[in-house]
């Protein structure tokens, strides 16, 4: 891992791969994750692609880092990177926390963004959970039970053990009081009407299996926004994607590419 500083002065950690050269790919990871979710993924794209993969501050290598912990904060922390290491123009690769984040940098620094892929997306209105759902999610913080039951709920199928330890040691990463800053962050969010100008060629990758986060939801409430977006729906796989069906994905994000190229 490397480190860049924050315009705050915060030390921040990133992990690239892959040749030089192409316009690179920027990895967002979601809530209480960090870029060890990408490396299936990643280890397909980078043969032929430049990726850079982010610790968002408060997670991963990043969890010393101070806050605010907030989907904006975060959005100025990519652009920090950006200019640290002159990736711009970028393509965005984004996970459900992570896909708000790249909405809100895309709409907070057009010509940086050449495009992106959401991923399980988390809207700009916000997942629109019942408080139930909102209740259980802030209990698996500091819990490493109910931790593992969430964990359980956001693949299809049962995770090799090599995966699941991955997600519990990068859920766990997160100290508390920065995991449940982020929560509220992207429970309450409300940047819809800034979305729906977002004009940077998009992807939309939708789990088939991600209740309450449905390809429906998902179609109305993010890529109904975008203007010229596209949605696609991965069979047979639930809220972690990119560990689950990292082949499919990856060859949705090199068709995606060469339409770019097309533009």
């Amino acid at each position: 891992m490397e480190i860049y500083r924050a315009s705050d002065g915060a030390a921040l950690a990133f992990d690239e791969r892959g040749p030089a050269g192409g316009v690179p790919l920027l990895f967002v990871h979601g809530w209480r994750a960090d870029h060890r979710i990408w490396d299936p993924l990643v280890d397909l794209l980078a043969r032929r692609h430049r990726t850079i993969l982010v610790d968002l501050r408060g997670s991963g290598e990043s969890q010393g880092a101070p806050g605010p912990y907030t989907i904006e904060a975060f959005s100025n922390d990519l652009s920090d990177l950006v200019a640290a290491i002159d990736l711009d123009p970028v393509v965005t690769v984004s996970h459900s926390m992570g896909s708000a984040v790249a909405q809100r940098f895309a709409i907070d620094n057009p010509p940086a963004v050449e495009g992106q892929v959401l991923i399980a997306p988390i809207p700009a209105s916000g997942p629109h959970f019942k408080p139930s759902t909102e209740d259980f999610l802030r209990s698996t913080v500091g819990d490493p039970m109910k931790s593992a039951a969430w964990l359980q709920r956001l693949t299809r199928h049962e995770p090799d053990p090599e995966t699941h330890e991955l997600l519990a040691a990068a859920a766990a990463s997160v100290p508390p009081r920065a995991a449940l800053a982020m929560l509220d962050g992207w429970l309450r969010l409300d940047f819809a009407d800034e979305a729906a100008t977002i004009e940077t060629p998009t992807l939309v990758v939708v789990p088939e299996h991600d209740p309450p986060m449905t390809p429906d939801f998902v179609r109305e409430h993010v890529a109904g926004l975008i203007v010229g977006s596209r949605l696609e729906i991965v069979a047979d796989s639930g809220h972690y994607l990119p560990l689950e069906k990292p082949a499919e994905l990856a060859a949705l994000i090199e068709r995606f590419l060469v339409e770019l190229l097309e533009l």
